[in-house]
């Protein structure tokens, strides 16, 4: 699937139409109300008194140096500008120490294309680490804007990912960036191919604006793939990971999103408070509108305060997803098993299904293990839930902990279930995202540990299948739910047929 600018005119489209998100509810932009309506005065607010323009190499070479010689000359209360040109950083690096500095990227950032190149680069780089890689961009300060232009050719970040997708190379990927900012502001950004990750957000204060993704391959489709070489441990030809954003700081923003993602659009990760995200849509094979993964290694980690309004998921494995880890050795709040810590007061509301494998997911039995198979056609399907297929089967969770779940809300979804209830990247016996009675499309999927999950509720769902039907089924163990919970849950939680309540 080649990226044409039908995608990003497609963005207009949908940023033009999508409705003003309205108060009420219970749930909306006022548990962040100090950037909810923040102007950033035209994105600063101090004059800028200085402007820098990033020299450009015409020979072909890299640029790092140039931009790293801009960004130190106009570190402070300026101007920093990309000409309309093609920049290769060939090289990561740290923007660090900005105040007050408005950066406008008129022209392409470009990641080398060479394999070996970024590999090299990123296994000597000093840039700080995020939560999952080493990011090739790290941008640290106060007051930073990156805006790029409304013409959908430029702004842009090439990560020539398509080349490690099709070999399944997982060595040594960088996160595309870091934006560690204090009052930070991203608009009109275009991210193509990345190798992996792409934006990390731990910064507080941050409001990002009409954002665009291409992760989706030349080469595969939403339902198929070829298993990779084993030398590596993926599926060739997908994009796994490609996460739009990572966002674990506080008062984060997200508002115009359009992403052909192979991995989640939005993942909200350990720290993050006061999360909105709204206005978007995701294609290709996301895996949905994240909560974690949580629990990694045992450890107490909390997500709080998250809305995610008026998104459209098309093909997506998932719409709302909720993972918490299953670790006492390694694992991730998707949620993983021996994980700790919580995810309280989270909504999703205003959900668009097209064709989609799950609408609603929750586990706390997320695992990886550190065992490492070359071959997984041979391992027999265990009983336990969420494999993952690059870690091999599930440790045990002696203390039976999960990361706890509550304030759980989802509201209006809408649409159809897809025929596959798995995608492309499912390479292994059991698939990745295998749950016990997972055997078709399901609107609603409950993984959960007993006495764990307190007010979570469902209301205003039109889900039907591919055919047009209502009768879709759900996964829901009732023995697993707290006393009372039933009640209130709004559909009837057992296996089979989805039954409002």
């Amino acid at each position: 699937m080649i990226f044409q600018n039908t995608r990003l005119a497609a963005l207009v489209l949908l940023l033009a139409v999508a409705l003003p998100v309205s108060a009420g509810g219970g749930h909306d932009d006022s548990h962040s109300p100090s950037h909810r309506d923040w102007p950033h005065n035209q994105h600063h607010p101090q004059p800028h008194i200085k402007t820098c323009t990033v020299k450009h190499n015409k020979n072909g070479k890299d640029d790092s140096d140039n931009i790293l010689a801009a960004f130190k000359e106009c570190q402070k209360d300026s101007i920093i500008e990309f000409q309309q040109v093609e920049y290769n950083a060939f090289t990561p690096v740290t923007l660090a120490g900005l105040e007050n500095v408005l950066v406008r990227l008129n022209g392409n950032l470009n990641l080398p294309k060479d394999i070996a190149t970024v590999q090299a680069a990123i296994n000597v780089t000093l840039n700080q680490p995020s939560t999952y890689a080493t990011p090739w961009f790290y941008i640290h300060g106060t007051d930073v804007s990156i805006v790029g232009p409304d013409n959908s050719k430029w702004g842009r970040f090439n990560g020539y990912g398509q080349q490690w997708w099709d070999i399944g190379n997982r060595i040594l990927r960088p996160q595309l960036a870091t934006f560690n900012v204090t009052n930070g502001f991203l608009k009109n950004l275009k991210v193509i191919k990345p190798v992996a990750w792409g934006w990390n957000l731990p910064g507080k204060n941050i409001r990002v604006e009409d954002h665009f993704v291409d992760a989706a391959p030349n080469n595969g489709t939403r339902d198929s793939t070829t298993p990779a070489s084993h030398s590596f441990d993926a599926a060739a030809h997908f994009s796994i990971p490609s996460d739009g954003f990572n966002l674990s700081g506080h008062n984060i923003t997200v508002d115009g999103y359009y992403g052909h993602n192979g991995d989640d659009c939005i993942s909200v990760i350990n720290g993050a408070k006061d999360i909105v995200a709204k206005n978007g849509f995701c294609g290709f094979s996301s895996h949905g509108l994240s909560i974690g993964s949580l629990g990694r290694n045992g450890a107490v980690q909390t997500v709080e305060n998250v809305l995610f309004k008026n998104w459209t998921m098309d093909g997506a494995v998932y719409g709302a997803r909720t993972r918490v880890l299953i670790v006492p050795v390694d694992g991730q709040f998707k949620s993983w098993t021996g994980g700790m810590g919580f995810a309280n007061n989270v909504t999703w509301e205003d959900i668009t299904l097209v064709g989609v494998s799950t609408g609603i997911f929750i586990t706390q039995k997320y695992v990886q293990s550190p065992l490492r198979q070359l071959d997984f056609t041979y391992l027999p399907r265990p009983s336990f839930s969420y494999y993952d297929q690059d870690k091999g089967p599930r440790p045990p969770n002696p203390n039976n902990s999960s990361t706890r779940v509550s304030n759980f809300h989802y509201k209006n979804f809408k649409g159809t279930l897809g025929t596959n209830w798995t995608d492309g990247t499912c390479i292994s016996k059991p698939c990745w995202n295998y749950v016990a009675g997972l055997d078709e499309p399901k609107s609603v999927i409950f993984d959960l540990y007993p006495d764990t999950a307190v007010n979570i509720t469902v209301s205003g769902i039109d889900i039907q299948t591919n055919t047009g039907s209502h009768n879709t089924n759900v996964l829901c163990d009732p023995t697993t739910l707290v006393v009372g919970e039933q009640a209130t849950l709004g559909f009837q939680c057992a296996n089979g047929p989805f039954v409002a309540a």
